[in-house]
């Protein structure tokens, strides 16, 4: 009876080892850069530009950008989904709401609605080099992203993150057009910084737009 119960004890200690071992060798496919959590936000500094030489007409304006997650549901897919409002800052130091966007996640990728353009912003796993199109669920041309600087430490808007990833175009630009494409996103936090150029070159002169976010603040509240 004294050895049954000794092998029986051996066996069990086997097993709780097994699976202590398969937990700790279980892989991180990089969720963890699309955290979503009600009442998490984040604030971005915006700069932003337009030209159409054509026409002499071009502008660029700077401002504050809050993102908040306020609502957790599921999708008609039965996915979960996550409702986010964008606030401004105006004159008065108020956040004024903006406009509303959802975002969405399964085992596969990570995705958010735009203004009504549904783009699939991260590809799981997480792996240098992973390739995917971001438009692949709307009517836009093609944009081809990869992973890039995977797992890297980064620096801006006055923050520092020991994790991060880089999503960034993959086709280079040419000499008439430019089609740059770049966010970072932060382990645990989300997206830190965007960077978003399309551009037109002609004889008559350049067409298109700029945009560059950086995460300048983050926090639950």
């Amino acid at each position: 009876m004294r050895n049954l119960t000794l092998t029986a004890l051996t066996l069990l200690a086997l097993a709780l080892a097994g699976c202590k071992k398969e937990e700790a060798e279980r892989p991180d496919l990089g969720y963890g850069y699309f955290p979503r959590t009600v009442g998490s936000f984040i604030v971005y500094q915006v700069d932003s530009m337009w030209v159409d030489e054509p026409a002499q007409v071009q502008g660029s304006v700077s401002y504050r950008l809050k993102e908040k997650v306020v609502e957790e549901y599921l999708d008609p897919a039965g996915r979960k989904a996550w409702r986010i409002h964008r606030f401004v800052l105006d004159p008065d130091s108020n956040w004024v709401i903006r406009d509303v966007w959802t975002s969405t996640w399964d085992e596969i990728a990570a995705e958010v609605t735009e203004e009504n353009m549904r783009r699939q912003k991260l590809s799981f796993p997480v792996r240098e080099g992973r390739r995917w199109d971001i438009n692949v669920y709307n009517i836009a041309d093609e944009l081809e992203v990869a992973f890039r600087e995977v797992g890297s430490a980064w620096s801006g808007g006055g923050l520092s993150y020991d994790r991060t990833v880089l999503v960034k175009s993959t086709v280079p630009p040419n000499a008439v057009i430019t089609n740059n494409f770049e966010e970072r996103w932060a382990h645990g936090v989300g997206m830190v910084s965007k960077y978003w150029e399309e551009m037109n070159s002609q004889v008559d002169g350049d067409t298109g737009w700029r945009l560059d976010m950086v995460a300048v603040h983050y926090g639950t509240e």
